[in-house]
């Protein structure tokens, strides 16, 4: 009678441990930091970049997307490069609390000819004041999708002067 009862707590052990035991040796995947949105997130000093992303359309220009968190309490620029074909260069202005940035949030940065294409990736560069910068993959998307529309470049008609 004995030996059945330790060899039921024997079974019922390896069972607990054979369905449970996998998980004491994984790591947790929800204390993974991740972007959840289609953009990605960068930190540089006290700015904190959200849900960045860039749009683009079929040229090639670059439209960066996204919201920019000033924790200080003064206007900051922060230098973006976006690394595509050609990479170009401009200052964001980064004001206390949120800033949107985007066409159809009224505050555009296109890069115009940068060469970037929908469905892949472009490294753009933040950085601001004595800060170090930060290189971060950001995805590249198209107005496909309607959400994303009222942000894609408009692109610029070529000047054409006509010769008497």
């Amino acid at each position: 009678m004995r030996i059945r009862a330790i060899a039921t707590v024997a079974v019922a052990s390896a069972l607990l441990l054979g369905t449970a035991g996998c998980g004491v040796f994984v790591e947790t995947a929800t204390l993974k930091h991740y972007s959840p949105s289609d953009g990605v997130g960068v930190t540089v000093g006290d700015i904190h970049l959200r849900n960045v992303l860039v749009i683009t359309n079929e040229n090639g220009d670059a439209a960066l997307v996204g919201s920019v968190v000033n924790d200080g309490t003064s206007l900051e620029l922060v230098t973006v490069e976006v690394r595509g074909t050609t990479a170009l260069s401009t200052q964001v202005g980064a004001y206390p609390g949120l800033t949107k940035i985007g066409i159809a949030d009224d505050n555009p940065i296109v890069f115009y000819g940068a060469g970037v294409t929908a469905g892949e990736y472009v490294d753009v560069y933040f950085q601001y004041g004595a800060n170090d910068g930060v290189l971060a993959s950001v995805p590249v998307l198209d107005g496909t999708e309607a959400m994303y529309a009222p942000y894609v470049p408009e692109a610029i008609a070529p000047v054409v002067t006509e010769t008497p």
